[in-house]
């Protein structure tokens, strides 16, 4: 399996655990979620944010990478 399928094998599995969480759950999942990356870097905490929001608003897999890359561009060589 090459990165890219792994990439989208995770961000699918994120993707429909969240859509199957009550209210309640999704409010426990971003807290806990939220204090877990608190202490990351700013890159780590704008892409795990980025996925997230993407949950929220229902994307699919290619919508919230798409997103994620938005969120955190790639470095100027």
């Amino acid at each position: 399996m090459n990165l890219q399928q792994s990439l989208n094998g995770d961000i699918k599995k994120f993707l429909e655990v969240y859509r199957f969480l009550s209210a309640e759950g999704k409010g426990q999942f971003e807290a806990q979620m939220a204090g877990s990356i608190k202490n990351h870097d700013e890159k780590t905490k704008k892409l795990y944010q980025s996925l997230l929001q993407s949950a929220k608003d229902g994307k699919s897999i290619s919508e919230a990478i798409e997103a994620m890359g938005k969120a955190e561009p790639p470095a100027q060589p």
